[in-house]
């Protein structure tokens, strides 16, 4: 359940004019008869009625420990973010119309401040109130050097909005101090969504019906305090990260339009593994119907790391559903760089669950005509907690002899709309090139002794301002 209200310290009221946080109730909804316990990974039922349930997160989920013990499945985790995703996404009485932009649900700036607005009415005092605008001024991805991604004919920087909800947004007030032992309370959802300007999307697909291929709603420019006139923007890529019952961590979950980019080691419907290095002088992809693609480009001409010089983007994803695949990573040999045998195991399973989910779902979206079935869920990663030390800290190496053991999912999860550039940080040139796979624990880790609640950059950003603030 969300909170209908709470309050803010002092400090914070007055940063704010005076406002007192408080978001109405969320409607009632009936929970998702949902065990997650199918032997086949598939969708449930409620997903596509017409009020779609919160996946059960708390004691009562299949991440709840049964007599000391975890129960629960890959498929688990999986089910949770497309859920999550059909949750957030649904249609209601709200700015842009989706559940995720209406009550109990805020648009941030990546120091976890509301973006607000004047309001003045006959039963309200002169004040602010949360904007009801898509405000977009963020436009830099993590990486060395900001990098910044256009559509494959340049035009505007792809912008990025953050949303949390309220029972995020209370955690985080109630520990401006990160104390260790303090956790982000289960159902805290953070959301961070990348936007397409639609006049650059038509320059890419010219006399096509956008309203029928992508999610399109308002929203307004800010740069140096000055907005720009409310101007038609898509969706084409969201994080969806959220906290369950005995993982603090979050749940790393992304989705993209599938006409972002192309993938190089791709398997299908079932997974393919290969043996083979990153070749650089092949093609990805024929194809010239994706944004950040141009058809036709070899490797060795395409980006896997930031051109700063240029201001457009042709660039392609390593890995199908984040799932690592190729050498040298499939050489359980390597010790360096190779994945053992049960990890690669693992890794096939987790990609069937993602394949057979992803087909399931668009088949009833595709029965509703929905334009989220022009969307797929590219992959999450995070911990396996049973007798997790948090107080070690949390890497996101997956392999190695610093390896971190623990991690589950894709392990190369990575967002083409957000981590276009840093899907891996080593060197991709050469005929044997050494990739390494990275994932959000890459970015998102903790160091020994550090509150998980330090693995939201939003939050540790907004510590800052609190210090500066005091």
């Amino acid at each position: 359940m969300l909170p209908s209200k709470f309050t803010i310290p002092a400090w914070h009221r007055m940063q704010v004019l005076g406002v007192v946080f408080g978001s109405a109730i969320l409607a009632s909804f009936t929970p998702s008869v949902n065990a997650y316990s199918s032997p086949e990974c598939d969708v449930e039922a409620p997903w596509f009625g017409p009020t779609v349930p919160n996946p059960k997160e708390g004691p009562d989920s299949p991440f709840a420990f049964v007599n000391g013990k975890d129960n629960s499945t890959n498929c688990d985790f999986h089910q949770w973010s497309w859920n999550k995703f059909l949750y957030l996404t649904q249609a209601a009485k709200a700015p842009g119309e989706l559940f995720m932009f209406g009550p109990g649900f805020w648009q941030v700036d990546n120091a976890l401040k509301p973006y607000f607005e004047p309001w003045n009415d006959l039963l309200n005092p002169t004040g602010l109130m949360p904007s009801k605008h898509l405000i977009l001024e963020d436009f830099n991805q993590a990486g060395f050097g900001d990098p910044i991604i256009y559509s494959k004919y340049s035009g505007l920087p792809v912008h990025f909005s953050i949303h949390v909800n309220d029972t995020y947004m209370q955690s985080a007030m109630s520990n401006p101090k990160a104390d260790p032992n303090v956790e982000f309370s289960v159902g805290s959802v953070e959301l961070k969504v990348a936007w397409m300007d639609v006049t650059d999307l038509q320059e890419v697909y010219k006399g096509v019906d956008l309203s029928q291929q992508f999610y399109i709603r308002k929203a307004i420019y800010k740069s140096d305090n000055k907005y720009s006139d409310p101007t038609d923007v898509a969706m084409i890529g969201m994080h969806v990260v959220g906290v369950v019952e005995n993982h603090p961590e979050f749940i790393w979950a992304t989705f993209e339009h599938a006409l972002t980019a192309p993938d190089y080691y791709v398997s299908g419907d079932q997974f393919k593994k290969s043996n083979a290095y990153l070749e650089q002088d092949k093609i990805v992809s024929s194809k010239d119907d994706y944004l950040l693609y141009r058809g036709d480009t070899q490797v060795q001409n395409a980006h896997l790391s930031y051109p700063a010089s240029e201001q457009y983007t042709n660039s392609f994803r390593l890995y199908q559903y984040g799932v690592p695949n190729g050498f040298p990573y499939t050489n359980s040999a390597d010790n360096k760089l190779g994945a053992s045998v049960e990890q690669q195991q693992r890794d096939e399973k987790n990609f069937n669950n993602i394949a057979q989910l992803n087909s399931a779902v668009k088949n009833k979206l595709l029965q509703s005509n929905s334009v989220w079935s022009n969307y797929f869920y590219a992959g999450s990663v995070w911990l396996s907690t049973q007798d997790y030390n948090f107080s070690d800290g949390i890497s996101g190496d997956i392999v190695g002899s610093n390896a971190n053991k623990s991690l589950r999912g894709s392990l190369a999860a990575a967002n083409m709309t957000m981590e276009t550039y840093t899907q891996t940080f080593s060197s991709t040139t050469g005929p044997q090139p050494q990739i390494k796979a990275e994932n959000c624990f890459a970015c998102h880790g903790i160091s020994k002794g550090d509150s998980t609640m330090k693995v939201s950059h939003i939050y540790n950003n907004y510590l800052k301002w609190i210090k500066v603030a005091e």
